[in-house]
């Protein structure tokens, strides 16, 4: 029995996936394992006999390791975060435990040292850190950044009574460089034109890209007008001062501005980049190439906004609104697993209208909530009238709002909804975004494990694009990671983005999360994805957003 026992103990030593070192009661090795000489590529006769100071990194000042040693001493065992170096002499992050062992007598006989490398993890981390504030492609500050530094200038500006110039720039005819040459191309061109912007630069401004081919400028210690327009110019000028070479070919580009004041056209961030969105359509308008300033009384797009935002909340009423399915491939079966829920307004005049310009309204003015619930009643209605029909049961996925969210009564209308369609929740998936999960942290973790309870699973739609956190996805009862489509679009032709995609999937699979990628078109994206073992995907090589009836002929078809 004492035999089979210590053999178990020393198959569990040898196997083990964490690196053991055991040293004497004077800190000399007297054994490791495999996992020692895998992380650091000492072996065992290399080490025998020496103490691990050979591992040090030279990154510790000798309080550091006073400490630990306090510790070890003083309460039998320390543990925590410690750089060390391999043989080959690269320097890696380590979590490191350490024990003392005694004999009857309570004398150290030996010390027990067990670590696992962080390298990989503190790589994902700090990437994904990385990417919550700033434009993966053009390294600029992303939308989030830019928000945070725009508050401070108007504040500073607040303080001492001074203007802020809030600047929207677009490129003119940017998509016909994608369609003629590519997305790689396009990216090319990205950041080439934010490299000439930032030239253009004082110390002072700040400067971001909003995303897509939109940039942001923000301009701070203007004492006129005149100032501004002399800044434009020189942008305008700067842009069209020479071609830009993108992989052998080259092009000319020029820009549309629109420019806000602060505080004339407005006294918040929101306030005064709409407004100098605005402005920027006014320059489309007029040729393009050019900076027009906002002026309230000639914007045409408010009145059109004001249109659509009145036919918008007689859509429900006038049952406007229709649902398409878009297929979730499971790749290691191949079968349909799922789709996700997608809102269309079939209007009597304007057609059919998609979803982005219509839901930012809905979320601004508020109708989002209604709108929103008859999404998630009218999916269970269609789940009971598929289950009469004999149809199989996929899981749906529908798309959350944070206004929803916040609905006092939000829970008991869902279990409402449910009861009276009788559909079997574990079948329903919510989706939900990376801001909404950071706001009241135990209010949203109490819904969160409340719609767990009633069966639901969870998903984080477009991970990587907010505000990705390791913390949230430890607390939060998180059943799925949903990769943005923008990771996916240029795989397997970009490094960065194959490396994010692999990052994400990676972190899954630690903190036993599934993961499904959008956006799959071609099959050498579908490929790679599935090399990697992700669970699930969806894009147009599945099958494209589609109605009730021609989503129900390709699941058959599929059959």
């Amino acid at each position: 029995m004492v035999e089979d026992k210590l053999r178990q103990s020393i198959k569990v030593f040898e196997n083990s996936a964490e690196a053991i070192c055991i040293t004497d009661a004077h800190t000399q090795i007297i054994g490791i394992n495999k996992a020692f000489t895998k992380i650091t590529g000492y072996t065992a006769k290399e080490v025998m006999g020496k103490t691990p100071q050979l591992l040090k990194s030279g990154k510790h000042k000798s309080d550091f390791y006073e400490v630990m040693w306090n510790a070890i001493l003083h309460f039998g065992h320390w543990e925590g975060e410690i750089w060390n170096r391999r043989q080959n002499g690269e320097i890696f992050l380590e979590w490191l435990h350490i024990s003392v062992i005694r004999d009857e007598h309570n004398q150290i006989t030996n010390y027990l040292g067990i670590f696992s490398d962080l390298t990989s993890r503190k790589q994902t981390e700090q990437r994904l850190a990385y990417l919550v504030h700033y434009d993966d492609l053009t390294g600029l500050p992303n939308r989030t950044l830019f928000y945070e530094l725009a508050n401070r200038a108007l504040y500073y500006a607040q303080q001492h009574n001074e203007l802020v110039a809030i600047m929207f720039l677009d490129l003119d005819g940017f998509k016909y460089v994608n369609d003629t040459w590519g997305h790689l191309t396009g990216d090319l061109l990205l950041k080439k034109v934010a490299s000439r912007l930032t030239e253009c630069l004082r110390k002072t401004d700040t400067i971001a890209r909003l995303g897509g081919d939109d940039f942001a400028i923000v301009l701070e210690n203007i004492n006129n007008i005149k100032d501004v327009e002399i800044f434009a110019q020189n942008i305008l000028k700067a842009m069209s001062l020479s071609a830009f070479k993108l992989n052998g070919q080259e092009t000319f580009i020029t820009m549309s501005i629109g420019i806000s004041l602060y505080p004339n056209d407005g006294k918040e961030v929101d306030t005064l980049l709409k407004n100098a969105d605005m402005a920027m359509y006014r320059a489309k308008e007029n040729g393009k190439n050019n900076y027009q300033f906002y002026i309230a009384r000639l914007n045409m797009l408010s009145h059109q906004r004001l249109i659509l935002e009145t036919k918008l909340r007689h859509a429900l009423d006038r049952e406007e609104l229709v649902l398409y399915y878009q297929p979730q491939l499971h790749l290691t079966s191949g079968h349909i697993v799922g789709a996700e829920v997608l809102l269309r307004w079939q209007h009597p005049e304007m057609g059919l209208v998609l979803p982005y310009r219509f839901i930012p309204l809905a979320e601004e003015t508020g109708l989002i909530v209604p709108i929103g619930e008859w999404v998630l009643q009218r999916t269970c209605l269609q789940y009971q009238r598929w289950r009469e029909q004999g149809q199989a049961l996929l899981r749906m996925s529908v798309n959350l709002s944070s206004r929803q969210f916040k609905q006092d009564n939000f829970i008991k209308r869902i279990g409402k909804i449910i009861d009276e369609t009788c559909i079997d929740p574990t079948l329903l998936e919510l989706e939900l975004t990376e801001s909404l999960l950071i706001t009241d942290f135990d209010e949203v973790n109490h819904i969160l494990h409340q719609l767990k309870e009633m069966g639901m699973q969870l998903a984080i739609d477009d991970f990587g694009t907010g505000y990705s956190s390791l913390s949230y996805l430890k607390r939060f009862p998180i059943d799925k990671l949903k990769i943005d489509q923008s990771f996916v679009r240029d795989v397997p032709n970009n490094k960065e983005d194959m490396s994010i995609i692999k990052a994400i999937i990676a972190l899954a699979r630690s903190l036993r999360l599934a993961v499904i990628a959008e956006g799959v078109e071609t099959k050498s994206q579908q490929i790679f994805l599935k090399s990697l073992k992700c669970d699930e995907v969806q894009g147009y090589l599945i099958g494209r957003p589609m109605p009730e009836q021609e989503f129900i002929q390709m699941l058959n078809n599929s059959a």
